[in-house]
């Protein structure tokens, strides 16, 4: 799992600004958990807050030190393994 970084603090709405700003440090790196990836939003779920699901738009994300789209990426986007599949 790739590593979220927080770096869009006044991206969503006021209530997601508002839980990441209670709970996450600005431009700090946090180990991602898992990635829920709906059809309008994605939930990302970090090790340290379990049980606390965060809004995708506040993060980058980084893999092996580089900057990687989850959105684009068919391990972390199953609709991308779908695409052709469905009729």
């Amino acid at each position: 799992m790739p590593k979220a970084k927080y770096v869009h603090e006044d991206y969503g709405n006021e209530y997601s600004q508002k839980k990441c700003k209670d709970y996450l440090t600005l431009n700090c790196e946090y180990e991602v958990e898992s990635v829920w990836m709906g059809q309008s939003s994605t939930t990302i779920g970090l090790k340290d807050f379990q049980n606390v699901p965060f809004n995708s738009v506040h993060f980058i994300f980084i893999e092996d030190g580089k900057e990687i789209n989850i959105y684009k990426d068919s391990r972390y986007n199953m609709y991308l393994t779908l695409k052709g599949k469905v009729k």
